[in-house]
């Protein structure tokens, strides 16, 4: 099988945050792209528990709305579990905040992150990912 040098990446950079099941960690996690701006801080993370609080902010009068949502993934199969978007439909300037948490019905929280959209619609316009 051969590997590509952006798949041996992402598995060197994964390999340094896995959690496990006896430790709690946390962690932030935030990027931006044109028009959108986010950003999730995570506490209590272990490999099935997360307690999460974030926010994602319109950027742009570009008559698009903004959204973030939480992503994990299982280590083991590489599995990726895009959770439910959170939107901001207020326009330029507008500031949506949540406080949440994860418990899926696995260890499936290896790795944690955000993903801030752009979107028209249901459609992403534009994104960006970030994982703590």
């Amino acid at each position: 099988m051969r590997l590509s040098v952006t798949t041996v990446a992402a598995v060197a950079i994964f390999a340094t945050t896995t959690v496990t099941n006896a430790s709690a960690a946390s962690g932030v996690a935030a990027c931006s792209v044109t028009g959108a701006s986010g950003s999730a801080t995570f506490t209590n993370w272990t490999a099935d528990y997360v307690d999460i609080s974030g926010w994602v902010k319109d950027t742009a009068a570009d008559g698009h709305h903004v959204a973030i949502r939480f992503r994990s993934m299982d280590g083991g199969t590489g599995w990726v579990t895009d959770w439910s978007w959170r939107h901001e439909y207020d326009g330029n300037g507008a500031v949506t905040s949540f406080t949440t948490y994860a418990r899926p019905t696995g260890d499936d929280l290896d790795y944690i992150g955000v993903q801030v959209a752009v979107m028209e619609g249901s459609t992403i316009v534009r994104s960006c990912t970030d994982w703590a």
